[in-house]
Order: structure tokens, then sequence, then C-alpha cells
């Protein structure tokens, strides 16, 4: 995955991590007020209703006190009850008494005139006729109820069911449990007593968010309009999307920094170990004696999938110090006996110095995955060197350990860029090596410098007191080349002879060069 998919891949990502906080505050916003808006439309029709029933209870209470008195109706001292019992009583307007259609008196006085019946409109569960949208007898006024009982009645104006607080954005209306209308704050919400029926209902429809709730025989309706539900969404809204910008903020610093770190040069090597993107190069090491090629050095490349290469020190101490090296080892191993295993069991002369981390050495976890495909792809174990820095001895008991195992297999261990590190010469010695290979950095110092060329005499001469077989690396000129070769030097390696190659052009080199000398060294 390259940095240019990431890039995108994060910004299409970031998108709705943007959004959808926003998103979610609007939505958590909108639940947030319906169920505020529900909450106090409930409210309120649980306590109209409750005021209507007594309201009523109230009314009802006092007609059924008159007609069970002992007061003749229509007396002066019945007359007085009457007008006592209108006062006294906040929902009744006045009390009347309807003998064979004759209003014959109310709480004001005597009347004595005909009257017709008043439509009943229900009659309750003890016997009391309720009249809704009646005119009075005596004087002219708006329409009333009438709750009539025996010969008895009183009136009720219909308001008297709204005696409860109702906000400005709020509508309410009560009416009875048959359907029928009382009151209403405002025309409009009557529409939903067709909902008493069901029983109480709550909902969103035809432009309000409605309550329908029973109580007796009266049930109250509260609405809000959509239009104020969403003015109150609105503030609520303003409310809650900071919270949502915070969450914004805090996914897309989330979402920097795993883009960061997916764009780290880490990360990316761990992509490139994930799908195995390193590929082997082998430079040829060539015997300095005769001018044969007898083996090669694998020499890893991660080549990237847009086709670019990074060089091994700028990869590798990442790999070392992250541990990704160990995955690194195997992949490479199996890569060289991939491209070259046939050639190998073909051409038992021939061999591939492999390098090994420091981790490898210390633990020697990866000899019998080796020994293994060595058997698998027909290769002996002495056609595999195994080479080591300096540091990768730095515990030297436990690469000891290694590397008596390796050679106990019949592998061959090299010392690699010897007089770089921080071995010491008694380190060397305890060491149970093959091979040493001199640094390109003495390599180079060979025609330039006497100082220089004295110690890679003195390397030289070590490496023959201790029985190592040698190999020089970096070998560019004519010259290096003879004064290596007189010094006794057995194997060379540089652009003298090759560079790095792929494995079927490092083929074709040894095919070439495995029986003669090679031009630069006749």
């Amino acid at each position: 995955m390259n940095r240019k998919r990431i890039v995108w891949e994060s910004i299409l990502l970031g998108l709705p991590c943007v959004l959808l906080p926003v998103l979610l505050m609007g939505y958590l916003a909108w639940v947030l007020n319906l169920q505020a808006a529900q909450q106090r439309l409930d409210t309120l029709a649980a306590v109209a209703s409750s005021r209507a029933s007594g309201t009523f209870h109230e009314a009802a209470g006092a007609l059924k006190s008159i007609a069970d008195s002992n007061l003749a109706p229509c007396t002066p001292e019945g007359i007085d009850a009457m007008r006592l019992l209108t006062i006294n009583t906040f929902s009744v307007k006045s009390v009347g008494y309807v003998e064979e259609e004759i209003y014959a008196c109310d709480s004001w006085g005597a009347v004595g005139h005909s009257v017709s019946p008043w439509q009943e409109g229900f009659t309750t569960a003890d016997g009391v006729r309720v009249s809704l949208g009646v005119q009075p007898n005596v004087v002219s006024a708006k329409p009333m109820m009438a709750l009539q009982y025996a010969a008895f009645n009183v009136l009720v104006d219909p308001e008297q069911f709204l005696q409860v607080m109702v906000e400005d954005d709020l509508q309410l209306a009560v009416g009875t449990a048959t359907g029928h209308l009382v009151s209403a704050s405002r025309p409009g919400v009557e529409r939903f007593l067709s909902r008493v029926h069901s029983g109480s209902a709550k909902g969103l429809e035809e432009g309000y968010l409605y309550t329908v709730v029973h109580h007796g025989d009266w049930v109250a309706i509260a609405a809000l309009s959509r239009q104020e539900l969403l003015q109150g969404l609105v503030r609520k809204e303003m409310l809650l999307l900071p919270f949502g910008g915070l969450l914004a903020g805090a996914l897309a610093v989330m979402l920097i920094k795993r883009t960061r770190q997916r764009l780290s040069p880490l990360a990316e090597l761990g992509r490139a170990v994930g799908n195995r993107e390193f590929i082997v190069h082998y430079q040829p090491i060539i015997n300095l004696s005769d001018g044969r090629c007898m083996g090669a050095e694998a020499l890893l490349r991660w080549r990237r999938r847009d086709g670019s290469l990074v060089r091994p020190d700028l990869f590798i101490p990442l790999a070392e110090q992250s541990g990704l090296i160990l995955p690194i080892t195997d992949q490479l191993i199996d890569s060289v006996l991939h491209d070259l295993g046939p050639l190998l069991a073909k051409e038992r002369s021939l061999h591939v110095a492999i390098n090994l981390a420091a981790e490898d050495v210390s633990s020697g976890r990866f000899l019998p995955a080796l020994e293994v495909a060595l058997h698998r792809c027909g290769v002996l174990p002495n056609q595999i060197w195994l080479e080591a820095t300096e540091r990768g001895f730095m515990q030297i008991d436990a690469a000891c350990a290694t590397v008596d195992r390796a050679r106990a297999l019949g592998h061959l261990a090299a010392i690699d860029d010897f007089g770089t590190g921080f071995s010491s010469l008694q380190h060397l010695q305890q060491l149970p090596l093959d091979i040493l290979k001199i640094d390109k950095s003495f390599v180079d110092s060979i025609s330039a410098d006497a100082t220089a060329g004295s110690v890679i005499s003195h390397i030289i001469e070590m490496a023959k007191s201790l029985h190592l077989k040698m190999v020089a690396e970096g070998i560019e000129t004519q010259a290096q080349l003879d004064y290596l070769r007189g010094q006794g030097v057995h194997f060379g390696q540089g652009w003298l002879f090759a560079k790095a190659l792929p494995a079927e052009a490092f083929e074709a080199f040894y095919q070439a060069h495995a029986g003669m000398a090679v031009e630069h060294a006749a």
C-alpha cells in the first residue's frame, strides 16, 4: 500500500469522522427534543384530564347536594341555598330548577317560563346527564355545559376545564370520552379527538406531536406543532453541536495520529514484511587465485510495490530494533533457496553467504527451519555460509553456542565487516569461526594511505594466525586485487568483478565464470 493511497484513505475516512459526530449530535438533539416535548405533552395532558375530571366532579357533587337537600325548590330558602351553592362552587355558574318543561327558578331568583329540553350528550354512571353547548335559559351568553340530576341543573363554563397553565407553544383541548369537544386553547388539536376510541395515544402526524390521555369520562389532548418542535430542535442542536465538534476534533486527531503511524517507516516496513516485498540480489564471490566464481553473498533488497528499491542500511537497523528482522531473515532464506536452490543442488562447489542479525545469532532459532529447507531442496549445509557482523557476536556465550550448532550441521561461519565494530582479539579467538571478511573501508585504503595499508596487513596476518579463510569486500581496482592476491587473501567481491545481481543474472554470470578467470583478474 503506497503513501498516496494511505493519504486518500485517510481523507475519505476523515470525512465521515467529521460529519458523523455532527450528524449524531443532530440526531441526538432530535431524539432529546422529541422526548422532552413528549414529556411536556404527557404531563400537561395528564394534569388537564385530571383537572377536567375534578372540575366535573365538583360541579356534579354540588348538583347532587342541592337535589338531595330537604329544601323546597324555588322557595326563598331554596333560592338562597342555590345562590350560596353557586357562590361557593368555583366551577358552577348557576343552579336551576325545571319542572315539567317550566324553568321555575335559578340561583338568581324565580323565572317561570317554559323551556325546551337540552339535548343530552351522555349520562354518567351515577346518573348525571350531561349536555354540551347549551344556551342559558335566562340570559343570552356563550354556550355552557349543563349537568342535570333529578329536576335540578347546573351550568359550567367549558373554559373551567382548561384551568391549567398552558405554555405559549403548546395547545390543549379537553373532550368527552365519547369524542365530543368541550374546550380548546386554540383551534386545531380537536382533530385528534378521533383517537379517543383507541385509548390513550401519542404520535407525530398531521403536523403535530400529540398526546391523548384519558381520565374517567374525560380526555385531554396536548399538542405541539411541527414548527414549534423544530424551533426546540434548533435550541437543542445549539447546545449539542459543540460536543459534536469536540468529538469530531478528537476523531480527526486520532485519524491523523493513525495516518502518521501508517506512514511511519516502521509501519511501512511492517506492511512490507506482510506483503513479502523483499527480494535478494547476489554479489559474486571470486577465487582470487584463479578468478573463478565460487559463490555469492545474498544481499537483501526491499522493492516497494511501485518498483523502487530501498537500501538495506535504511531499513535493516529499524528491522533489528523492532524485531521485524526475524521474519525478514526467514524470507531471505526462503528467497535464496527458491532462487538458487536448483543451481546449488547441481553445483556442489557453489555456496551462498547469508547475513544474520544479532538476534538470529544469539538465539539460533533459524537453524531447525534452515535444516529442513535445505533437505527439501537437496542443498548441502556447507553450501550455506552464515555471516554476522561483530555486533552479532556481542553476546559471546550465546553466539558461540549458535556457531557450534551451525558448524556441527555442516555450515561455515564467517565474521563480516571485521575491524569496524567493537570485537576484541580475545573474542575473535573464542569464536569458532571459519572465515573472516575484510571490510571495504580497509580495502579502499590499500593504495591511498600507508597506515591503513599497515592495518589491513595486520588483519590479514591475524586471520592467517587463526587459520581463517579471508574474503575481501569492495574490490574496485586492479591495484587492490593485486595487493590482496599477493597477501594471500583467498576470496574477494566487489564492483571490479560484478555488482550485486538478480538471481537470473547471477546464474548467467556464474555459468560464464565458473571455469575461467575474470577479465579484470587476468
